[in-house]
Order: structure tokens, then C-alpha cells, then sequence
């Protein structure tokens, strides 16, 4: 995504919530009767507040807010964007004060105004916490852990990507551990946000593995486990100098997709976790194992190709049945490329 591409993201969204933040912030007053000015300057305040809420969280989203800020320790994040949202909601709310319902500064410096300061930032906090653990957690699985959705296990149909960085131990032979984490770390977080921005959900970091699963309607909707892989190649490719210009190197991948039932549910007590149990995903990362063999960077099975609606510029090479080594039965694999039209 261009830094063009990421500026109309963040404006469409910010049209598309704005009105809302009006209507939000002048239903009060409507209701209270509270005349013209207090009206307007409650749109002004719901609009304000939303507008700036919204541009920073976007802009974090599609990667505009410098990336050591955003892998920054948990404690760091947490406190600075708590305070961030801490000041959008004082000048959201002292700008149309002052200036539409004509309110005196001082009378803003009163205990009533400070105290609804302290709430909005105790419950910026709040917000800001949970976010953050549902990040650490992967997105949705704190929200599926406590409303119990695989407390008891169901059978479900869902598609498995698995991204496996190319050159591993060469990579880290020449940077020596510590820098390997460092571009390790880095590698992951770009394939995590491009997986994200195309649906797909991050189930486990495997050494320099990572795991992303669809359920079967997202991932087929709009061939969107596809344009995943895609994504991400795109996005590490623009990323390329910088990797260079920081470690020496950029980074490439192998990718195994496919589609099929698994048994999902509930695992552990001290410390909980989502599982998926079944065949699905050892042929996922048999057919990952198979990048190498084959030198193609992206295979698929059939089962998930014919599922869903390849786009124009991609086209998918049958590699015939084969044997995938420890699965025990054969699978046709597709190599996946783009036509570049």
C-alpha cells in the first residue's frame, strides 16, 4: 500500500464515521432542549472527537505511525495512546466550547470538567487495555474466549496459510541471533498486518512460521486468502529497502494454502488457548514443505482453488496428484502466480 493509497484509507473511513460522531454528539442536547449553540457545539464535539479518534487509529492500522512506536514494549503503547486519545477529547471538547456555545475559559478549569477529563482518561485506559490484549491474544480471540464460542469443540470448515521465511538459517548465520530477532520481528509484523488487512486471523508464530486462518466464507469471499499472499509479498517487497538498508537483506517466503473441516476448540487451564485438531493443517504445512521441492513460492491445494474465484491477474498451474510426504494420501497442488496484466 502507497503512502497515497494509505492517506485515502484513512479519509474514507474518517468521512464514513464523522457524520456519525455529530449525530452522536447533538442527540443530547436535542433532547435536553439546550438551545442553538449548545446543539452545534455538540455535533462539533462528537464530530471532533471522532475525527481525530479515527485518523489515529487508522493511520496506525495501515502502518503511518512510525514503526518503533508500534512495536514498542506493552506499557509504552498502552500509556501514549491512552494519552493521545486524552488529548483529541480535550480540544474535541474545549474548541466548540469556546468558540460556538461561547463558554469562558475559566469556566473549563472547573471540578466539573476536570472530573469528566479524569473519567474520559480512566476509560481510555480501559479501552486501550483490552485493545491491546486482544492484540497480544490475536484478533477476536479474546472476545471468542469470554463469550465461551469454543468452550464446547465444534466441527468447522476453514482455510490455513502458512508463510515460512525463505533462508532461515543463512539469514541468521550472518546477522547473529540478536539482530535475527530483531529482523525476524520485523517480518512477522509485516506479514501480520497485510494478513489482517485482507481477514485473516493470526493463529500461532511457529519459529519463523506464521499460521493465519480464514473461516471458509471469509477467506473464499472475494479470494481474499489469496489476495493475502499477495499483500504481503507486496508489502515486504516495498519494505525491501528498508530491510536492506537495516539488516543487509529482505526477506521472501514459501506459502502453503488450503482448505478443509478441523475440530476447533478450548485447550488448557492456567493459560487458555484456541486449537484447531484434524488433518487440514498438517496437509497445509505439507503443502508449505512442498515450496521447496517444487522452487514455487506460493502452492495451493485444489480443494481451496476450486472454492473460490481466482482474480483476473492470477492464474493457478495444476501440478498434478501428489503424495504429500507424511499425509498419506495425494492432493493436487496448484502453483499460484500472477500474470502481471
Amino acid at each position: 500500500m502507497t503512502r497515497a493509497e494509505k492517506w485515502q484509507t484513512v479519509m474514507r473511513v474518517v468521512a464514513k464515521t464523522a457524520p456519525l460522531g455529530a449525530v452522536v454528539g447533538l442527540v443530547p442536547n436535542v433532547l435536553g432542549n439546550d438551545g442553538i449553540r449548545s446543539i452545534v457545539a455538540g455535533a462539533l464535539i462528537g464530530m471532533l472527537i471522532t475525527i481525530g479518534m479515527v485518523s489515529f487509529e487508522v493511520s496506525c492500522a495501515v502502518e503511518m505511525i512510525p514503526r518503533r512506536w508500534r512495536q514498542a514494549p506493552f506499557l509504552v503503547v498502552l500509556t501514549t495512546r491512552s494519552l493521545v486519545w486524552l488529548v483529541i477529547i480535550v480540544i474535541g471538547i474545549s474548541v466548540p466550547l469556546l468558540t460556538v456555545n461561547q463558554t469562558q475559559l475559566s469556566e473549563l478549569t472547573t471540578s466539573t470538567i476536570a472530573r469528566s477529563v479524569g473519567v474520559s482518561f480512566a476509560a481510555a485506559l480501559v479501552i486501550n487495555f483490552i485493545g491491546q490484549v486482544n492484540r497480544l491474544l490475536g484478533r477476536g480471540v479474546m472476545v471468542r474466549l469470554i463469550l465461551g464460542r469454543y468452550h464446547r469443540p465444534r466441527e468447522e470448515v476453514r482455510i490455513f496459510l502458512l508463510i515460512d521465511l525463505r533462508g532461515s538459517t543463512q539469514i541468521t548465520e550472518r546477522l547473529g541471533n540478536l539482530r535475527y530477532h530483531g529482523f525476524l520481528k520485523r517480518f512477522i509484523g509485516d506479514v501480520t498486518t497485510n494478513a489482517m488487512r485482507h481477514g485473516g486471523e493470526v493463529h500461532r508464530y511457529v519459529g519463523d512460521e506464521v499460521i493465519i486462518t480464514w473461516t471458509a466464507r471469509k477467506g473464499v469471499e472475494d479470494a481474499a486468502c489469496v489476495r493475502g499472499v499477495f499483500g504481503i509479498a507486496d508489502a515486504l517487497e516495498q519494505a525491501s529497502a528498508e530491510y536492506v538498508a537495516d539488516f543487509g537483506v529482505a526477506p521472501s517466503f514459501w506459502a502453503g494454502l488450503h482448505l478443509g473441516p478441523v475440530v476447533t476448540g478450548e485447550v488448557g487451564t492456567v493459560k487458555h488457548e484456541i486449537v484447531y485438531l484434524g488433518d487440514t493443517l498438517n496437509t497445509s504445512a505439507r503443502i508449505e514443505q512442498a515450496c521447496r521441492g517444487y522452487q514455487r513460492p506460493f502452492l495451493a491445494s485444489a480443494d481451496v482453488i476450486e472454492a473460490l474465484e481466482l482474480p483476473s491477474n492470477v492464474e493457478a498451474e495444476s501440478l498434478g496428484p501428489i503424495e504429500l510426504r507424511g499425509v498419506g494420501t495425494s492432493n493436487e497442488l496448484l502453483a499460484i502466480s500472477r500474470t502481471g496484466s
